[in-house]
């Protein structure tokens, strides 16, 4: 893992929803200061529950981190409330491409804007950065964001939530529904976005290759445990990844990784 002091760290975290259904189990994670970090697994594994505790929003699903701590810059946010959580610099880009499609992709982008710190940049200038990392958008900006493409609708929520000014952004699955030209654009940004921004990135990603050659640090999640972590170009040469996510030697389809036979062998893994 990177040296640099993590912006983000997520301390053996329990989470429960409705007090009673535990989800995430002991769930240990960093991301450090200005760097881009996976979190893979298998639906249902608890990704984005892990995305929603971070940014707050997993109280409004009656869910608590019942256990643990979570960590943004050396404070204690598992208890704030999620409107305190992205004051303080956090955004977390929700599945499926949540817009107000009754609205512009310009009105879009501008209740983003009214996130973002006293002293930052105008919503002006955000709008400006906005449309320079994203020119379609500038193309399509006073057209009803319901009518507009898929990945035009990606790169709009992507967009608003650079309109907030994160110090650190959680991407949950953005090359859902995506044709692949439109993948290779979205990340070729994301990329961007990281280097030249300097923002931190939490990725989960179901394209998996996508990820580790975007990621240079990865987490696998499995049934709410992590059960690896390791560089990307380490687990790229994983035996378990390459049977269970890259499909490089499981002709059959995807399985569980309780179902592979290195990880039934692995013992330290089914604790």
């Amino acid at each position: 893992m990177d040296k640099k002091e993590p912006i983000l760290k997520i301390n053996n975290i329990e989470v429960k929803y409705h007090e009673v259904i535990l989800v995430l189990k002991g769930v240990s994670i960093e991301v450090p200061e200005g760097g881009i970090v996976a979190l893979l697994g298998a639906n249902g594994a608890g990704k984005s529950t892990t995305l929603k505790a971070i940014s707050g929003l997993l109280k409004h699903e009656d869910g608590e981190v019942s256990d643990g701590s979570i960590e943004f810059m050396g404070e204690r946010i598992h208890k704030k409330r999620a409107v305190e959580i992205a004051q303080m610099g956090i955004v977390q880009v929700i599945e499926g491409r949540r817009i107000f499609e009754h609205l512009t992709v310009e009105q879009n982008l501008i209740v983003g804007g009214h996130m973002r710190k006293k002293g930052a940049m105008s919503v002006k200038d955000r709008l400006d950065m906005v449309y320079h990392y994203f020119p379609r958008l500038k193309e399509k900006r006073k057209e009803i964001a319901g009518f507009v493409s898929g990945g035009e609708q990606q790169m709009t929520v992507v967009g608003r939530a650079l309109m907030t000014h994160p110090k650190l952004m959680l991407l949950d699955e953005p090359s859902m529904g995506l044709a692949p030209l439109l993948i290779h654009e979205i990340f070729e940004i994301i990329t961007r976005l990281h280097e030249e921004e300097k923002i931190s990135i939490l990725l989960v990603e179901q394209n998996v290759k996508l990820a580790l050659n975007v990621a240079p640090y990865a987490y696998v999640l499995e049934n709410g445990r992590i059960v690896l972590d390791d560089t990307s170009e380490k687990l790229m040469e994983n035996e378990d990844i390459k049977d269970f996510y890259l499909g490089l030697t499981d002709v059959g389809g995807r399985k569980s990784f309780r179902d592979v036979k290195h990880y039934k062998r692995r013992k330290r893994w089914l604790t």
